[in-house]
């Protein structure tokens, strides 16, 4: 009996080492993406073509109706204090606060954008928006307005 065991693990190692770590990775995966929340989200933000350099979307195949949209990230954990479950209708999913940790709002031009992607141009020049230490008094107002509701 104990010669089979010995020759199951001989011949087995790979198998078993490789399934430990595999159970080891759901398990870690689970608990930063479910439990935790710990990833960055990313969205379409909503963009003024008048007065900024946005992305062109279309709402249909045949692009009879656009929109236009900025590239937004944020982390997760700070997304859902500010807006809760739905981002839609969302002022605080638009813009990077002074308190996000991972922030990213991304505007178009020929750097940011993609073969398939069209970009309209605005008055303001396009940049990438992070939270490091830059507000403007829109984001202030936000800030003030996140902190009075909660």
């Amino acid at each position: 009996m104990r010669i089979n065991y010995k020759n199951f693990l001989k011949n087995n190692f790979f198998s078993l080492i490789l399934s430990f770590a595999t159970v080891v990775v759901i398990f870690l995966s689970y608990d930063r993406f479910i439990v935790r929340h710990d990833y960055v989200v990313g969205y379409e933000g909503n963009c003024d073509k008048a007065t900024e350099s946005c992305f062109v979307g279309c709402e249909d195949d045949e692009c009879t109706v656009e929109y236009y949209y900025t590239k937004m990230q944020k982390y997760q954990p700070d997304l859902y204090a500010e807006c809760g479950l739905d981002i839609t209708n969302c002022e605080y999913a638009d813009a990077c606060l002074s308190g996000d940790r991972e922030c990213s709002k991304i505007y178009c031009d020929e750097k940011t954008k993609t073969e398939d992607e069209i970009c309209v141009s605005g008055v303001k020049d396009s940049y990438i928006q992070s939270d490091i230490g830059s507000t403007d008094s829109s984001e202030e107002s936000l800030q003030d307005n996140l902190d009075n509701n909660i």
